[in-house]
């Protein structure tokens, strides 16, 4: 058995796919690429694939992770070679690697993720002012998005100050505004690029939609001890 990691991207083309259509759409790629894919045992088995992250619909991912466990070990030029030629447009191998079959879980260690969020401007504004807003977030110790809960009538609150650790920057283009955003996922959770975008319009005068948005994950990493590593350099 070999368990290949791939860095993989869900283009603009897939990005109203749900996560588990996403997963369909991979698995057709694996079976027409002809890989010889290990499956599970029991009454219904399936692909031993697993994925870094579960990407929201709307998001798309100029990098995201996947493990895959072959019977046999295939040269990875071959199978991105392989897979490529049978993928759907949005949706392409970039790189791959051979892991041992006891290093952790992907869902385990990806927990540092940079999105690019954009979306149209309310009203007309210079950089310079959206830059002093978004300075008021970055220098605040607290943030707090309120999460209702219509099933369980709850309010949960959440600080994203302990999720967003580095500046947001801020880019116009027109009538539109595109914003870095790197988020981490702690003990406790994380917080969604779409709650960031929202708590931005509310209490820190963006001039956005807070509903109105489109997210685009362009890096995924293993944050350990204040350091950024990919997922090909974890053990």
């Amino acid at each position: 058995m070999a368990r290949l990691r791939l860095a993989i991207k869900k283009d603009k083309a897939l990005r109203f796919l749900s996560h588990l259509d996403f997963a369909r759409a991979v698995r057709y790629v694996v079976i027409r690429a002809d890989l010889p894919v290990q499956y599970s045992e029991g009454f219904n088995p399936h692909m031993k694939i697993a994925f870094a992250s579960a990407l929201g619909v709307g998001v798309a991912a100029a990098e995201e992770y996947m493990d895959i466990e072959l019977a046999e070990t295939v040269d990875v030029e071959d199978v991105k070679r392989r897979m490529n030629e049978k993928a759907p447009e949005g949706f392409a191998v970039l790189e791959g690697r051979y892991v041992s079959d006891k290093a952790p879980k992907l869902m385990a260690i990806a927990n540092y993720a940079e999105y690019l969020l954009s979306g149209p401007l309310t009203e007309s504004i210079e950089e310079d002012v959206i830059n002093r807003r978004l300075a008021m977030f970055n220098k605040a110790e607290e943030a707090v998005y309120e999460k209702y809960s219509p099933k369980t009538r709850k309010t949960r609150y959440i600080n994203v100050k302990d999720h967003v650790l580095e500046p947001i920057t801020a880019q116009i283009d027109g009538s539109d505004i595109h914003l870095r955003v790197r988020i981490y996922q702690n003990e406790s959770g994380a917080v969604k690029p779409s709650q960031v975008w929202e708590l931005l319009a509310r209490q820190f005068d963006i001039p956005v939609d807070p509903t109105l948005m489109l997210a685009e994950r362009t890096g995924l990493w293993s944050r350990q001890k204040g350091e950024n590593r990919t997922l090909f350099e974890m053990p």
